[in-house]
């Protein structure tokens, strides 16, 4: 597209910013990123970078300033509540598979960007879609016409009802907790997930003996957990599994809560001049970890095919048919794991821990490395 045209990016998540800095690199730099938060910021919990998107990161330039915020997954484990190992993995691949606190990725993609590209406290709530231009209108501000808006508000995107109008995610029967962990004496590099009865927990590292941690549940979306509140639960549920998870919820700080959910994979992510990208366009659950992965990667296709093509219409329809077909697929290959590990019937368990348990280690990651060992940039 013309380097001239403006270019707002609504939501200021990883995603977004991802983006800003793709377009930085192919000169696409008359662009805003509007945050509806009165800042730019993070949750705290942690997130895992897998190779795939941190050749996104490399061809940016940034591993060097990751590289102090992340640990690096020497080992990953699948178990039962018990502490059985069903699986375990190596991960080998030319760039290590690393975890870092959300908000320290989050924090240096800020600093790596001018300031006055990064407008906060403009909530998008309506979308007006011309042939060539669109017409933002945000919460107590004055409407603002972009001649390429990039949706990156997330999986309740506004933008994207402007676009597919499909309503609210699907709920998938869990709810999930995070934190982050202080654990001096587990392993450097320990990563597991443990499966149990309708419930899981992950754990990956981070730095210094800390660990992010998620655990699920099945139970209706946003079940409030008090009266006893979400540590007390948390050790009821998971109190008696195998070590280092009773330890995780004492010595965490604070424990976030959401429902999981997604969407049925769908093209048409783009109409006129607004496009979508991210949980906008594909959202996912979080059983391969690849949500923030897939943001990022999407970033990177779709900087590329707007500096490829001068003709916006072009560009995304060569975005979609490199991205949507992958993402689709991880978006249901997450979902069925996420049905696998969620299991509640005593049955249905023993079979599928037996299953796991008898699949050779070399064949799950043969299956893994479709996603993991993808390299998006010899893609575009």
């Amino acid at each position: 597209m013309p380097p001239k045209h403006s270019i707002a990016i609504i939501g200021g998540g990883i995603g977004g910013l991802t983006t800003a800095l793709c377009l930085e690199q192919v000169g696409l730099t008359n662009y805003r990123v509007y945050e509806r938060a009165p800042e730019f910021r993070e949750v705290g919990a942690a997130l895992s970078i897998w190779p795939n998107a941190l050749r996104v990161y490399q061809a940016l330039g940034l591993l060097d300033a990751l590289r102090p915020h992340w640990g690096v997954i020497h080992r990953g484990y699948i178990k039962s509540a018990s502490g059985n190992v069903l699986s375990q993995a190596r991960p080998d691949y030319e760039l290590p598979t690393v975890c870092m606190h959300r908000a320290h990725l989050h924090g240096m993609l800020v600093e790596q960007l001018p300031a006055e590209k990064l407008i906060t406290d403009h909530e998008l709530t309506d979308i007006e879609i011309g042939d060539e231009e669109a017409t933002l209108h945000f919460r107590d501000r004055e409407p603002i016409e972009s001649d390429l808006v990039i949706g990156a508000d997330g999986i309740n995107s506004v933008v994207r009802q402007a676009i597919i109008g499909d309503g609210a995610p699907i709920y998938r029967g869990y709810n999930c907790w995070r934190g982050i962990a202080t654990l001096p004496a587990a392993p450097t590099g320990y990563s597991s997930e443990t499966w149990g009865q309708g419930a899981r927990v992950g754990i990956v590292p981070i730095k210094d003996g800390q660990f992010g941690w998620w655990a699920t549940c099945n139970e209706p979306a946003n079940t409030n957990d008090e009266p006893e509140g979400a540590l007390a639960k948390l050790k009821r549920i998971f109190g008696t599994w195998h070590d280092p998870i009773p330890d995780l919820f004492d010595n965490s700080g604070d424990i976030l809560k959401n429902p999981l959910g997604d969407r049925v994979p769908t093209r048409g992510w783009s109409q006129g001049p607004v496009v979508l990208m991210g949980d906008a366009a594909h959202p996912t659950t979080p059983n391969l970890g690849q949500g923030a992965c897939m943001a990022i990667e999407g970033a990177y296709v779709l900087a590329q095919c707007l500096r490829k093509y001068d003709h916006l219409p072009d560009a995304f329809a060569r975005y979609e048919d490199l991205h949507y077909p992958r993402s689709a697929q991880v978006t249901k290959q997450s979902l069925r794991m996420g049905k696998m590990g969620q299991i509640e019937n005593p049955v249905g368990i023993a079979m599928r821990n037996t299953f796991i348990g008898l699949t050779p280690d070399k064949v799950s990651m043969r299956m893994l490395d479709r996603y993991f060992g993808y390299d998006v940039t010899e893609q575009v």
